[in-house]
Parts: C-alpha cells; structure tokens; sequence
C-alpha cells in the first residue's frame, strides 16, 4: 500500500538541525550547458554545425551517421549479449515479498539543467544503477517494448515525459506481464525493457525523470498513481517519436491521443479495468 512506500529524499539539513527546503543554489553536479546567468563559453563539440544545440552540444533528433544514426558503433552501449535480457540465475530469488515494501525516490532537478547529448563515439556513465536524468544519446527510442533497450537511449525517452517499465529478467512473469498490460493502457509514451541491474529485492520498476518507483510486488493502486502524478513532466514536451528501433518487440499505441492527455483513461475510480 502507499502508506508503506519507502520514501528517500534529500534534504538540506542547518547547523541548528532545522530542515531547509531544497534550491538549485544547493546543486552539486554540473551544470549543462552552463550555469545559470553564465555565458555560453563551452566550445562547439561538432565539426558538423547543423549538429550544434546551445543547450544540448548535439541537436535531437538529426540522423546523422557522423554522430548518431541508430545504426552504428552500437556496442558502445551494450554489447549485443544476451544475458541483458535473459535469466541467468536461480528465479525464485526474485519472487515477490508481499512484506517488502516498494521504494519511492526522487532526484532534485533545476529547472535550468538541461542534459548533455553525446554521439556514438563518447561512452556515456552513470552514478546510480537506476538513472532519472542525464546525458544520453540524441536519437531517442521509438515508443513500445523492446527485447532490450540501453538507458543511453530510454532516458532520453523520460526527457520528453514518457514512462519507463523495466524488470529484471528473472522477475516474476505474472507481475511484469500485469504492470506491462497496466502501462501500455495509460499513455502512449512508454518504453519497456529487461534491465538486469535491479536487485532480487525489488526486480520491477518505474521511471520517470526524476522519479523512481523500484517494486517486488505490483500494487495496481500505486502504480496508476504512480503514473499519474509523474509521467509527462519530462523538461522537454514533445509526442514525436523516436528514430532507435533496435530489437523492438511492439511499438506503443495511442491510448487517449498522441499527447497523452488523458493519462490512464481505461481505469475506473476503483483503478479497475473499464
């Protein structure tokens, strides 16, 4: 139940021990293209001027086999294995424990920040295992479910608002097929994928960016309001969809229209089925 979320925030603690509310004055990473009032000084990161965004280095969207195609130099993201998205441990360390409770986080995100591009020569890491933001490649994924998709790809998906499903591929089948039919009923913009970094404690998750919701059971009612109150406030509201369809399984279909405008629409006031 949501009363049993575990939430984890970050908060500004003073000398007094008195909680302040959290600003961008208190951001610690980098600021991208620059910081807030600074003038542009960083140094165009492409030959190719058609490519230059003031905002993200490389411009969404182009493809362009100088730097990003969707085609080509692939493996720097993943290396086309199979254990991505294959089982390759014992399954029933990933049941679920209906007394583990799901975790709730958010990440603080200035409203000045916008996320770098790279192109397919420069690798691309995180510091969490589960990322909400950060730079990532300028060609987004098409929308729907994937054999496999790399996070290179799918956050830049959350940028533009969507929702991401992932599941260890050892979870368990009846669960993820449950929280799959329950995403791909309430908006258009979702991607699906294996992603084999979560833990046999909590194997499911939704991400948006900004917000992660990491599961062992699925709670319908969590996760419709889930959805709800976090899905399409990417910085960048865009429906277009994406240029990557590597290993696409089923592309995502109109649920309400394709802005999303009414999130959900197929559920009841009892986060039923209609």
């Amino acid at each position: 139940m949501l009363k049993n979320i575990v939430v984890l925030c970050i908060t500004i603690v003073s000398a007094k021990g008195a909680v302040q509310p959290y600003n961008d004055s208190h951001w610690r990473r980098r600021w991208f293209p620059h910081s807030p009032g600074d003038v542009d000084a960083n140094q165009i990161v492409t030959d190719n001027r058609d490519l230059h965004d003031a905002h993200h280095g490389i411009a969404m969207g182009i493809v362009d086999s100088s730097c990003d195609d969707g085609k080509i130099n692939l493996t720097i993201d993943w290396n086309n294995s199979p254990d991505n998205y294959t089982c390759l441990e014992n399954k029933t360390l990933y049941l679920p424990k209906f007394d583990t409770a799901s975790s709730y986080s958010q990440e603080h995100i200035p409203q000045e920040y916008s996320a770098p591009h790279k192109c397919m020569n420069e690798s691309i890491e995180y510091e969490e295992v589960l990322p909400t933001f950060g730079t990532h490649r300028p060609l987004w994924a098409v929308y729907g479910e994937y054999t496999f998709l790399p996070r290179q790809r799918w956050l830049h998906n959350l940028e533009h608002g969507a929702v991401a499903l992932l599941y260890h591929p050892c979870a368990n089948l009846n669960k993820v097929n449950l929280l799959k039919r329950i995403v791909k009923n309430c908006l258009y913009r979702h991607v699906i994928t294996p992603y084999n970094l979560l833990t046999p404690q909590r194997p499911i998750a939704l991400v948006t960016w900004g917000h992660r919701l990491e599961m062992s059971n699925v709670d319908p009612k969590e996760v419709l309001k889930f959805i709800k109150l976090h899905a399409l406030n990417g910085p960048e509201k865009t429906h277009r969809d994406g240029q990557y369809d590597l290993m696409l399984k089923e592309k995502a279909q109109i649920v309400s229209d394709s802005d999303d405008t009414n999130v959900c629409p197929g559920f009841s006031g009892d986060f039923q089925m209609k």
